[in-house]
């Protein structure tokens, strides 16, 4: 009981202890100690100069005052010495912060400090024992005021560092008490009960405010590792983001090459294979047939894996244009309803007379995606492409089918890449990217998708894009094409293709649908000569990259255009990103205004993403000319 007593009078006088919820600073009890420690000495010799420079002028003040009482030898003596302490004193405070690592010599700045504390102390205790005369009130008050006034003037700055506090109040009250209790002969238990109530009353509130001083270095220490802390973590990232970003140029780059060396052999083959089912026979034709279909998984594997690459690099460029979505449902029955009739399957479509505007190629690309989805996993039922417009002004568009259904577990993955469910090893077909392709588009268009399935029964995808504009308009439903090669009797096509294979087999290929063709290498005067002043063409299929050293299509283009002085449709096939030839046809228009010509000569080419199927091509074309 007794020492539990001892240690709680103790702790009156001793700073509290940190708080239990300070942040780890990752120091040891010892190492945080000495830390605060060496951080109060700081902080001492910091206010040092300001408080003995005070000090200093209270010790003048006393002496003018009370010079004729007891001035003397005795009192230049201690002025001067009182005045080299305070020179000595902001001597040391300069000493203290010119030191390069003064942390590493902590004990030496420590005992120096005290010893400094303590002839400071008794250089103002002495004066209040020696110049203390009795009857003399004048002297008395004055002096009292000095002593009082530096003592409890010094507290605020020694209360700083707890062994400064317990050296220099002593040594400057204590003679000064001792002195008093003589004049007046006070009895000695009488002395020294006033005077540790005294004592006590002013260590109390110097371990208190001491308390207050050293929570705030503990917080000062907190935010200084909060901010090393937020400083690193910013680094790190920084050198994340920095090697993520040199990745993502070095796979960008490499899928920028591969796009062009994967895509021009693909559209070569392709066009080839086309060509041989034109001239297969009943021996030949399964085995054209499987190559095509080869060709055809390889194209879609090359195709969904670089649309994956840009689509995770951020750069694609939307490019937001207004269209029918009626005409684009109509393109996408053709292109579907064949293969649900070879799968017994049926196909129905439903879409709402209206122009909306975002990237039409992006959304057909999801759209395209998700039936493809729905007929390979469907083998009875029917299939059904629906659109229209809510009440919110938002454009619905579900595909449904009634295939094998996802299972809740399935539904979670279902996005992710290269995952295929149940459903997609039996179907034996896919690569579990057309999904993955579909959901970073949807968040690159602001396209909100969601999934019902049950399984057994079928599955719907739910597409919600908002309408930035759209025109409704009454009109009948727009009737699908056939997906068959429609015949191109007579129509006039200049090919503009530097890959002589590639050329020769797109020349084949339409002068198979009865196309009267002409070939060029690449654009110059020559041809633009031959063209004026010969037959006239009805289309232009120009490749984008025509060589280093020759125009690109779309400048071939422009200018055949400007030659002839007509709007000639035209198609541009690029194994390049589509952003890179929308930008480019972007820089070329710049300024340009043809709200007062007749003819617009700069209007865009109908871009066709290598490799590029025969069907695509003879839809693009027919597509071109009807609108013409």
């Amino acid at each position: 009981m007794k020492n539990g007593l001892l240690r709680r009078f103790r702790h009156v006088f001793e700073p509290d202890p940190p708080e239990n919820n300070h942040i780890h600073l990752n120091y040891s009890s010892e190492q945080l100690r000495k830390k605060v420690e060496f951080r109060q000495l700081a902080i001492l010799k910091h206010r040092t100069t300001a408080v003995v420079a005070i000090r200093m002028l209270l010790i003048l003040i006393f002496s003018g005052v009370c010079w004729k009482y007891v001035g003397g030898w005795v009192m230049g003596l201690w002025l001067g010495f009182a005045l080299m302490h305070t020179l000595a004193s902001m001597k040391s405070a300069d000493d203290f912060f010119n030191e390069i690592e003064p942390e590493k010599k902590f004990r030496y700045w420590r005992n120096r400090s005290l010893q400094m504390i303590i002839v400071s102390g008794l250089s103002v205790g002495f004066a209040g024992f020696y110049f203390m005369i009795p009857d003399n009130v004048i002297v008395e008050m004055v002096l009292l005021a000095l002593v009082v006034g530096v003592t409890f003037g010094s507290i605020p700055l020694y209360a700083i560092w707890p062994p400064a506090l317990w050296a220099y109040v002593p040594c400057t009250l204590l003679p000064t008490f001792v002195k008093l209790f003589i004049i007046y002969e006070t009895p000695w238990f009488v002395a020294v009960f006033w005077s540790a109530v005294l004592l006590l009353i002013i260590f109390y509130f110097g371990a208190r405010l001491n308390s207050i001083y050293t929570q705030g270095i503990y917080r000062a220490f907190e935010r200084e590792y909060l901010m090393e802390q937020l400083i690193y973590q910013r680094q790190r990232a920084d050198y994340v983001r920095e090697a993520a970003e040199m990745e993502i140029n070095s796979r960008t780059k490499f899928f920028a090459g591969a796009n062009h060396d994967l895509r021009q052999p693909l559209q070569a083959m392709g066009i080839f294979i086309s060509v041989l089912e034109s001239q297969a026979d009943d021996q030949t034709r399964p085995i054209v047939e499987g190559l095509s279909k080869a060709c055809h998984s390889v194209s879609t594997l090359v195709d969904e894996i670089l649309m994956i690459s840009k689509l995770d690099s951020k750069t694609i460029k939307i490019n937001p244009i207004r269209f029918s979505l009626q005409e684009l449902f109509a393109e996408l029955e053709a292109e579907f309803e064949p293969q649900c009739r070879n799968k017994g399957l049926a196909l129905e479509v439903q879409s709402v007379p209206a122009d909306i505007v975002t990237d039409e190629q992006l959304l057909e690309r999801v759209i395209r995606n998700l039936l493809g989805n729905a007929v390979r996993y469907t083998s009875s039922g029917m299939l059904l492409l629906r659109s229209k417009i809510s009440r919110k002004n938002t454009l619905i568009i579900t595909v449904s089918d009634t295939g094998c259904g996802i299972s809740p577990e399935e539904r979670e993955k279902l996005f992710q890449a290269y995952y295929r469910g149940a459903g997609g090893f039996k179907a034996k077909e896919g690569f579990g990217l057309g999904l993955s392709v579909v959901k970073k588009i949807c968040e690159l268009l602001s396209i909100d998708i969601k999934v019902i399935s049950k399984v057994g029964k079928g599955s719907i995808f739910r597409l919600e894009l908002p309408l930035r504009a759209q025109t409704s308009k009454e009109s009948s439903p727009a009737k699908p094409q056939t997906l068959n090669l429609r015949p191109l009797d007579g129509t006039r096509i200049l090919v503009i293709e530097d890959d002589r294979l590639i050329r020769e087999s797109l020349k084949t290929l339409l002068e198979g649908w009865g196309c009267v063709v002409r070939t060029a290498e690449f654009y110059d005067a020559e041809l633009a000569a031959k063209l004026v002043h010969e037959s006239p063409i009805d289309l232009i299929f120009s490749d984008f990259n025509l060589g280093p050293e020759h125009m690109t299509g779309l400048q071939s283009i422009f200018r055949i255009r400007s030659a002839l002085g007509r709007r000639i449709p035209a198609i541009v096939s690029t194994a390049a990103p589509r952003d890179a030839v929308i930008s480019q046809y972007e820089e070329e228009t710049e300024g340009l205004n043809f709200s007062d010509s007749a003819v617009d000569l700069m209007e865009m080419p109908l871009l066709l993403q290598k490799p590029i199927s025969p069907h695509e091509i003879n839809r693009a074309i027919h597509r071109l000319l009807d609108k013409k």
